[in-house]
């Protein structure tokens, strides 16, 4: 009996050993593209949408991500230079104090989160809102939600262009991810739509595929991978 509790012992203390973020979550994405109907060969305004899912057990001491890559099809383009950019300090700021604080034009997208925290307590449908900026190639997604006031997350983003990245050519890179309540929360979801009339981003339809992939980091280092892939079509006559 004591031998056996032993080697019980040692498997549960291996079982959690071996325990990683990459392993307790699952990680998920989608992307689209609208109008699904495009030019072959030149590039056009689009509405992007972009959603990254994180699901696992929030026990207050899980493995969260701390960064995330989220790389675009090689047809997409992004024209920083399309709209205003907003340099005034947003975070902690209401929505409505976000937009008055920035330029006109400058909120380029919309769209909401969920966060979980330990014990079972949700929180869905935070308000999301894209501002171009602060920088060239920057983007910052601002949340708020009445019923946590000042405490909702600013996540801020870089839009690099990718070398020898095959069938994707552009990513938003989030190097540092926000934390809820200590880390002891999750963002378990968050999304966004990029509109269409801003005309920050572009893309064509050349192989009838528009490619998403999420590469997300946690805290302890491991990896998750996962893609989504959406059919274009192509507009008769485009060349």
């Amino acid at each position: 009996m004591v031998g056996a509790l032993a080697i019980s012992v040692a498997l549960g203390a291996s079982a959690l050993a071996f325990a990683d973020g990459a392993g307790d979550n699952e990680a998920f994405v989608e992307g689209s593209v609208k109008p699904k109907k495009l030019d072959r060969k030149k590039y056009k305004p689009i509405a992007l949408f972009t959603e990254v899912r994180t699901q696992g057990a929030v026990t207050g001491a899980q493995q969260n991500p701390e960064s995330e890559l989220i790389e675009y099809d090689k047809d997409g383009r992004w024209k920083t230079n399309r709209a205003p950019i907003c340099g005034a300090p947003i975070e902690f700021q209401s929505t409505e104090a976000a937009k008055g604080l920035c330029p006109p034009g400058s909120a380029i997208g919309s769209g909401e989160a969920d966060i979980l925290l330990a014990g079972g307590l949700v929180y869905e449908g935070l308000t999301v809102t894209a501002f171009n900026g602060p920088g060239k190639n920057e983007i910052r997604l601002h949340t708020y939600d009445p019923r946590l006031a000042g405490a909702t997350p600013t996540v801020f983003g870089r839009i690099i262009k990718l070398r020898d990245g095959g069938k994707y050519g552009l990513a938003l890179s989030v190097e540092d991810a926000p934390d809820v309540a200590g880390d002891t929360g999750m963002i378990t979801r968050f999304g966004a739509t990029i509109k269409r009339s801003a005309g920050v981003a572009l893309a064509r339809c050349k192989d009838k595929k528009f490619h998403t992939r999420r590469t997300v980091t946690y805290d302890d280092g491991s990896q998750d991978v996962a893609t989504d892939t959406q059919k274009c079509k192509q507009k008769k006559g485009g060349k």
